[in-house]
């Protein structure tokens, strides 16, 4: 068993959730589950910067997780497959589902403060 070649698998996970672990980065995909953009359209929708768009879009392209398509002078972007938007809502279904939990224990401890 070669520990380096076991760790592999773990290391391309880990690199695929760090380029979707940013604010940011998950602001542009929530743009681009909407469809294709291009990076005048990605800066208006998300008010970042140009220079902060494109260089969020490269993280995302070398993991795989956006692809783009030149027409005359615009690059045109869009995600590469749905599984990106079914992590997402997993993670919001989660999100929600904990939020629902907490809420309730909330409601729980203030009513039997007022008994």
């Amino acid at each position: 068993m070669d520990p380096a070649r076991d760790a592999y698998p773990f290391e391309l996970i880990s690199r695929r959730l760090k380029a979707l672990a940013d604010p940011s980065r998950l602001a542009i995909l929530h743009a681009l589950c909407e469809g294709e953009r291009n990076v005048s359209e990605l800066v208006t929708e998300t008010k970042f910067t140009q220079a902060n768009v494109s260089k969020h879009l490269r993280v995302l392209r070398e993991e795989g997780i956006v692809t783009f398509r030149r027409q005359q002078r615009n690059v045109y972007y869009s995600l590469t497959d749905n599984v990106t938007i079914d992590v997402c809502e997993l993670i919001c279904r989660s999100l929600e589902e904990r939020a629902s939990n907490d809420r309730e224990n909330l409601e729980r401890f203030r009513s039997s403060r007022n008994e």
